[in-house]
């Protein structure tokens, strides 16, 4: 019976860009002019599992290519030669053209790709600079070295075979393709030059050990079959407000099997959200293992000598978040390399080591996630970027505080780069980054101290599927206030609030006069006829901006389930989404950054207008 291998594909993508991914963070790690032989043994065992799978699945470039890498680091690790920069290069030049070999796979293009041809020539080239004859005599690869295995040790001795199975046994492969030829068997393949089709012996054994550890396994599964799930649950944690405000009210005076039943469905609904969350969450480390060749490939290009230093890889986020995290966190980490770290001469001469350091933090703070990216350079020149700023135009003077003059490198075409680059220079860059985490329900500040370091951080809600929300009405409608942005809540008196003919009305908090934002105009409710209740403000903080929000009352505080208007209308100024509340009615999710963003733009042009 024919073995369809179609459905084997997916998984040997997603193991070949782990196994190129390990690969790339080997190969940093080497150059030192001291071989490492767990390296170049772990190096070895990546590319022989990338060559065993392309040649079952007919990827005969990517196997040929990957022969090439793996006979080299052959001849490494047995002496003849010893890996230096160049070899770097060449192991990152490969990865790179073996992912874009793959992204053109996946996407079903079979035909010839020369830039294979080119790395595969280079790889070979190399592999015979070191020492051919190495190569040409090295044995083949043991059995416990079989495509998709690696978990073995190269430096410890080849375990002993089992004893020969029964003739009907089999001995599968990592995908359970191939049975093993019986003991002293020619293959059945003929033996082909790559030994693809190597037998996995004691794998059994192996699996009933892991078993007996109790170690954790673990199965793929689409992103798509999750969300699916996850919308589901949404879906039944909205059916269950509904049903709750429902009949709450007829299971307290009437049946207490009902409201006992109600509550056991609550808890088991909450519960059910938070497991299937959960499967959403992804440590960091996906995050953070990107950025190691960035900060090689940036720093080497610059002349720069800077080490990456990560924490938090355990935090995690959400998956979403995660995908969308790539972009913002890859423009920091440049620009903290291009600006923020000096070369070795100016560091020298300040005083300060040749080795700059970057570092990335992740931790967990109430419902958000903080993401740190600091370094050890020159920091931010507040003198330049006023003047700057002045130059573009931008509203900027010596009054203002160091947090108002930070903010300022976030705005569209900002940039001091005295030279315009592949890198920098063209004045795109942060305000993507301000653009980008806002969109994400986030925000961004900075910190800075001259000569000794900038502190960019980022603030993220755990997940973009629910939120903790603060229900407030205007008028006759309900709208949500996410509950991380809001500081506090209070009734102004009757003389906190200062309005001035043709200027932004301001209220007095505790002595701080804040910038007041009245909700009615920003939604833009047509005036009611009825008595307004007494107002009430909600004290507001993002991007190192505070504001009152004025709004009718506080219905209460919520957790929802959120729902894109992208995704099924169009994105609308201000709004960051929609959720269905309990008694079945829609409430949009107010973008509180947007909203202060623009209210502090219309404040700064009332005050050049009145200049």
């Amino acid at each position: 019976m024919p073995i369809d291998l179609n459905r084997f594909i997916a998984t040997f993508f997603d193991e070949a860009q782990e196994h190129l991914e390990s690969i790339e963070e080997m190969a940093m790690a080497m150059g030192s002019g001291r071989d490492d032989p767990e390296l170049l043994n772990s190096i070895f065992r990546a590319a022989h599992s990338i060559k065993g799978g392309s040649g079952t699945f007919g990827f005969t470039q990517l196997a040929e290519a990957t022969h090439e890498m793996e006979t080299l680091f052959d001849a490494l690790r047995k002496g003849s030669g010893h890996a230096d920069a160049s070899t770097v290069r060449l192991l990152l030049d490969a990865c790179d053209a073996f992912k874009a070999h793959l992204a053109r796979l996946k996407a079903g293009d079979r035909d010839h790709d020369p830039a294979m041809d080119a790395i595969r020539t280079r790889l070979a080239g190399a592999a015979g600079e070191g020492a051919p004859a190495a190569a040409a005599s090295a044995p083949a690869a043991p059995a416990e070295e079989a495509f998709f295995g690696g978990a073995e040790k190269a430096s410890a001795p080849a375990p002993a075979p089992p004893a020969p199975a029964p003739a009907a046994a089999r001995k599968a492969d990592a995908y359970g393709l191939f049975e093993a030829p019986p003991p002293g068997a020619a293959p059945a393949n003929g033996g082909d030059k790559f030994g693809f089709f190597e037998p996995l012996p004691g794998a059994a054994a192996a699996a009933d050990a892991a078993r007996a550890r109790g170690e954790q396994s673990s199965i793929r599964v689409s992103v798509e079959k999750i969300d699916r799930i996850v919308n589901l649950v949404g879906e039944l944690v909205i059916a269950q407000a509904m049903m709750q405000q429902s009949v709450g009210r007829i299971a307290a005076e009437q049946d207490e099997n009902l409201t006992h039943s109600l509550a056991t469905l609550d808890r088991n609904t909450r519960d059910l959200q938070q497991a299937v969350m959960s499967i959403r969450m992804m440590p960091m480390e996906f995050v953070f293992s990107r950025f190691p060749r960035l900060v090689y490939d940036v720093s080497t290009r610059l002349g720069k000598k800077v080490h990456l230093r990560t924490q938090g890889h355990e935090t995690e986020l959400d998956k979403e978040l995660i995908e969308l995290l790539i972009d913002p966190l890859t423009h920091v980490v440049r620009n903290a390399i291009d600006h923020g770290i000096e070369s070795p001469e100016e560091r020298s001469r300040a005083g300060k080591p040749e080795l700059g350091t970057v570092g990335m933090r992740a931790t967990h703070r109430g419902g958000s996630v903080i993401i740190e990216v600091s370094d050890d350079g020159r920091g931010l020149d507040r003198d330049r970027i006023i003047a700057k700023a002045r130059e573009l135009g931008m509203p900027a003077d010596e009054s203002m505080t160091d947090e108002q003059a930070w903010a300022l490198i976030f705005e569209a075409g900002f940039s001091t780069a005295r030279e315009v680059t592949d890198l920098s220079g063209r004045g795109v860059g942060m305000d993507v980054v301000r653009r980008n985490i806002t969109s994400l329900g986030g925000g961004v500040t900075i910190s800075s101290v001259k000569g000794e370091g900038t502190t960019i951080t980022i603030q993220l809600p755990l997940t973009l599927a629910v939120l903790d929300g603060m229900i407030v009405c205007v008028g006759q409608e309900q709208y949500i206030v996410p509950l991380e942005f809001v500081a506090e809540a209070f009734k102004p008196g009757p003389h906190d609030i200062r309005t001035i003919v043709g200027q932004p009305s301001l209220v007095a908090v505790r002595g701080e006069q804040l910038p007041l934002v009245r909700l009615e105009d920003v939604v833009r409710l047509p005036a009611s006829a009825t008595e307004r209740p007494l107002p009430l403000c909600l004290v507001v903080e993002v991007d190192n901006r505070r504001a009152a929000l004025l709004v009718d009352s506080l219905v209460g505080q919520q957790q929802l389930v959120v729902k894109s208007l992208e995704t099924n209308l169009h994105r609308v100024p201000g709004v960051a989404g929609a959720t269905i509340l309990g008694d079945g009615r829609v409430a949009l999710i107010l973008d509180v950054s947007a909203i202060t963003r623009t209210h502090a733009s219309r404040v700064a042009a009332a005050a050049r207008v009145a200049a």
